[in-house]
């Protein structure tokens, strides 16, 4: 550090030389990520409600009503009634969160394990390395569904939770939620569905008249779901959450704080110190945009997936990994050539796209920030490539 602060201007200058390097969601180049810029209103309202601290709901009681409010209308989305939940750091901590109540809740089993697909995040392996979980993982089909025979086959006496994703990172997938939730029926395993993704567009495809198959608290076995608000939300980042169907889960398990200025009380979260402009701001993006709003962003989302699809079924020498579900495309090649070199060429191009090399594919996600311009533009690029590196 220098004796002397700097003036405003100076720092504002060096600050923006310095990041300058950095990606713009508006420049229409991130296709990769699934997280997008977040709403306005929700920026300018963390903005003024920056300081608020939910590590201490005692201080701040109106943020941590809101929050319950706001858990509520979520657990509506997701066909829930009484169901609890909290706003985390993102979908990792939240599916840390389960994976730590699926352990507590068997203190019988020596040494617990977790059958989660092998598209599952990897969240799910950070978890198991800090619970002391095994994660056992079950194979895919050829066409990226989970292979449910293989699932069930690794459901063992020692098997304290199984998972089920709604929105698989690599293409987007739902993984059979009801037939998975079968395999639990009359046995203690705590049953996680990890809709990072999938959580704020599955309701609105619903809504859209998609064929969406059962995936949420409408599944009777189905006990604590994960959905981050800072995907397709258009939350503040980060912003996760999750949402637990068994309160009492909290009074047994919930990590007590006594010692804070608002009094003591019971949490989930691996954090302390937590954001509430996080909570006010998706508050406010509710509010704002509504089932209508969301409809109308994830139906755009939807036109502009069909549209990218569709070129890539042009382009000889690549070919979808699988038809879309929802706003995601993944791309293979025909021929089972390495897409490593693809991806490659579409980084020196400024196309920053996801690489799955396990499943030879590389990944674009269709989020609002993506216009159909930016498409067209990759596809040109993309079939350029394509034919340069002779893939024909």
């Amino acid at each position: 550090m220098q004796e002397k602060g700097l003036e405003k201007q100076e720092i504002l200058n060096i600050l923006e030389k310095k990041l300058d390097k950095d990606y713009s969601y508006d420049s229409g180049s991130i296709l990769g990520s699934m997280c997008t810029k977040p709403f306005d209103f929700a920026v300018e309202i963390y903005k003024k409600y920056i300081s608020k601290n939910l590590g201490d709901p005692g201080l701040f009681s109106g943020t941590a009503e809101l929050e319950e409010e706001l858990v509520a209308e979520i657990a509506e989305l997701f066909h829930g009634r009484n169901i609890i939940g909290t706003f985390t750091t993102g979908g990792s901590e939240a599916n840390l969160i389960a994976m730590r109540i699926a352990k507590k809740l068997r203190p019988d089993i020596t040494n617990p394990e977790v059958v989660v697909p092998s598209s599952a995040h990897v969240s799910f392996d950070k978890a198991a390395d800090l619970l002391g979980i095994k994660l056992r993982k079950a194979k895919l089909l050829k066409n990226f569904n989970l292979d449910l025979e293989h699932f069930e086959s690794l459901i063992t006496k020692d098997t304290c939770g199984v998972v089920g994703i709604a929105g698989t990172t690599s293409l987007g997938l739902i993984d059979p939620i009801e037939e998975i939730g079968r395999f639990t029926e009359d046995k203690e395993i705590f049953f996680h569905i990890d809709a990072a993704f999938g959580g704020f567009i599955l309701p609105f495809l619903e809504e859209l008249n998609y064929n969406i198959p059962p995936w949420d608290f409408s599944v009777k076995s189905v006990d604590s779901i994960t959905a981050d608000p800072h995907k397709m939300g258009l939350g503040i980042i980060p912003s996760g959450g999750f949402f637990l169907r068994d309160s009492s889960i909290l009074k047994n398990f919930g990590f007590e704080i006594p010692y804070l200025a608002g009094g003591n009380f019971k949490h989930f979260q691996i954090v302390g110190t937590r954001s509430g402009g996080t909570v006010i701001g998706f508050w406010v993006i509710l509010k704002s945009l509504g089932i209508n709003g969301f409809k109308e962003i994830v139906k755009k989302c939807m036109e502009n997936t069909n549209y990218l699809a569709k070129r890539i079924n042009e382009i000889k020498g690549i070919k979808l990994a699988t038809d879309p579900v929802m706003n995601v495309v993944g791309i293979t090649t025909e021929n089972g050539k390495s897409i490593c070199q693809i991806d490659e060429n579409l980084r020196n191009e400024k196309w920053m796209v996801g690489k799955f090399e396990d499943f030879n594919l590389i990944r674009v996600v269709i989020m609002p920030h993506v216009q159909k311009i930016h498409l067209q533009n990759f596809a040109e690029d993309l079939d350029k490539i394509v034919k340069k590196l002779n893939y024909v």
